[in-house]
């Protein structure tokens, strides 16, 4: 009877483990690449309440930025908050400017995700301002990715960086643990 226990206990477990639902990576990943040029289009937009949408709003959501002149560092969403809107007041400028974003590389797992790329920033005239390589970690909330980690360091500030620093393209894009 034991025996019997021990392997019908095995069974299960391994029914458990073979039901689980596959995580489809494409997908996935296309959801988190759509949600991070979302969350820039509402930026240059100044739209504080869709940029809003994107994010996890509590104490958890850290934002730091880096250049060679010093860095920034927010914790909790009310300090982000306070930090865009005073950026879309004092000192986003005027004009149309945008954000190409390169390399992607990915890493998901259930309910959370992390995703690094090259960030470039261009005005109106295409002229190259400055770039940047950007990680985000993303959390799954009702179904959505939301994110709640942000961190970018801006390598055009150093005048020694080597042209074509970044992230590399060569390397695997997505995993999946």
């Amino acid at each position: 009877m034991k025996k019997f226990t021990l392997i019908f206990l095995a069974f299960l477990t391994i029914l458990t483990y073979s039901c689980k639902e596959k995580i489809d990576l494409e997908k996935e990943r296309s959801a988190i690449i759509a949600v991070i040029e979302a969350e820039t289009e509402a930026f240059f937009d100044k739209d504080i309440d869709r940029l809003a949408s994107f994010h996890i709003q509590d104490d958890s959501n850290i934002r730091l930025t880096a250049t060679k002149s010093g860095y920034t560092y927010d914790v909790g969403w009310d300090k982000i908050e306070s930090f865009f809107l005073n950026y879309f007041e004092n000192e986003m400028g005027l004009g149309e400017y945008y954000e190409v974003k390169k390399n992607y590389k990915i890493k998901i797992y259930d309910k959370s995700a992390w995703a690094a790329y090259n960030n470039y920033y261009y005005d109106s005239n295409d002229q190259l301002l400055s770039t940047s390589i950007h990680t985000q970690i993303l959390e799954k909330v009702n179904g959505e990715w939301k994110l709640v980690f942000y961190t970018s360091i801006y390598n055009s500030t150093w005048d020694d960086i080597a042209e074509g620093s970044g992230i590399p393209e060569s390397g695997s894009e997505e995993n999946q643990p």
